[in-house]
């Protein structure tokens, strides 16, 4: 049974996140048949880049785009603000359109799905993403000796209890997050509603032949070269300096390896970090491309790399960047701890995973140490991050949804 889907996303659409996350998903499931109205918060740079090529794609489709703008200060008041901003707007489309199922991302859109099916009945997913509140805090975002943040966590924490009671379905990313949540949460008895779908990637794009081609010239850089790869964000949960601590320590074994980062932070961040380290610059490249150049880029990779600062709440985080690695059919090296990362890699002979991160731990290991099977690695792509999957996996969620009458 097809759904006319209100969307709600604090998240942009024009953000790499919502190129990837978001919008693949809806235009999948706009194929089989559902239709889809879409609030998001959009940051003025990427919507002047990106807005184009977004509305392009959703061209003739049944998928409305209702961007807003994100506002950043102050601190919490410009959140208020912005959750004001899209209460005001769904609720509108919600009277014009009359929704059978609201869909909303994380814990913010959650708020105002609650309010929208207190109001007209409507049924809404929880896609949680997360322990957001735990991350928050985890992350030294929120300092909880500050009162005003120490207020907003136990709001927050009190409203995850009640969203997961009143969703009429929940999304978590990752098997230890569902396993996390029903721990917590024993009293609800939420297990039949909560469906498990990770960050998928799309095979389409993420291929080890790209067909779109990037504008950077790699000939240089490659040239007998081993390529190190990072992929994605700096900072808050990427544990940069034990990176260029283990490219270190591996560089003083092997002079061929370089460290290609691909990211769209500041690279005078990671210069400056690996002058401390007394690395090279030269044995280091920071750049930064659009999404779809991202795999002609990656493919001079040789390892991929990433480690994530293991925590409570990282038990429900699902690193988009291990299923794009993955797609490609490059080896992995990354740590324990994060989702069902270990598992995955382990099961189907994906890589390395370092329990600890220590000088010790990177000085013994040795890159003969990867246990790699490309083929079982693309299979488990298949299986469990393709984007088809995804798509199959939410539109069993969908028709689950009943509108009350």
């Amino acid at each position: 049974m097809t759904k006319q889907v209100l969307y709600l996303s604090y998240d942009g659409l024009t953000d790499a996140l919502g190129q990837s996350q978001i919008l693949p998903y809806l235009l999948g499931l706009e194929k089989i048949g559902h239709s889809f109205h879409i609030i998001s918060f959009e940051k003025k740079e990427a919507f002047a880049q990106f807005q184009a090529i977004i509305e392009e794609q959703i061209k003739g489709k049944n998928i409305r785009w209702h961007p807003l703008f994100y506002t950043k200060k102050p601190p919490v008041l410009s959140t208020l603000y912005d959750l004001m901003r899209m209460k005001n707007s769904a609720f509108s489309l919600q009277k014009s359109h009359h929704f059978d199922a609201i869909h909303c991302r994380s814990y913010l859109p959650g708020l105002i799905a609650l309010k929208l099916k207190r109001k007209f009945a409507c049924p809404f997913i929880f896609d949680m993403r997360g322990f957001w509140a735990d991350e928050r805090v985890e992350g030294n975002l929120w300092n909880l000796k500050h009162p005003i943040y120490r207020q907003i966590y136990s709001y927050i924490k009190r409203k995850e209890e009640t969203l997961l009671s009143e969703a009429d379905a929940i999304i978590s990313l990752t098997n230890a997050g569902k396993k996390s949540v029903l721990a917590v949460y024993p009293q609800l008895e939420i297990s039949p509603k909560i469906s498990v779908i990770p960050c998928c990637v799309d095979q389409k794009l993420f291929v080890e032949e790209p067909t779109i081609k990037t504008s950077l010239d790699l000939t240089t850089l490659k040239k007998d070269a081993i390529i190190l790869g990072y992929v994605g964000s700096l900072g808050t949960w990427y544990m940069l300096d034990e990176m260029l601590d283990f490219f270190k320590i591996q560089k003083l074994k092997n002079d061929q390896l370089h460290f290609l980062i691909l990211t769209k932070d500041a690279r005078e961040l990671v210069y400056s970090k690996a002058k401390e380290r007394q690395i090279a610059m030269e044995d280091i490249t920071v750049v930064s491309v659009p999404y779809q150049e991202m795999p002609s880029v990656m493919k001079a990779i040789d390892y991929g790399l990433f480690f994530i600062r293991p925590s409570f709440s990282k038990q429900a985080s699902s690193p988009i960047k291990q299923a794009e690695f993955m797609a490609m059919g490059i080896p992995l090296i990354c740590n324990s701890g994060i989702g069902d990362t270990s598992e995955i890699i382990l099961q189907h002979q994906s890589g390395f995973v370092f329990d600890e991160l220590s000088h010790a731990a990177f000085s013994s290991f040795s890159f003969d140490q990867i246990i790699f099977d490309k083929d079982k690695t693309l299979n488990a792509v298949n299986t469990i991050f393709s984007i088809e999957q995804g798509i199959k996996g939410y539109n069993e969620v969908y028709n689950t949804l009943k509108k009350k009458t």
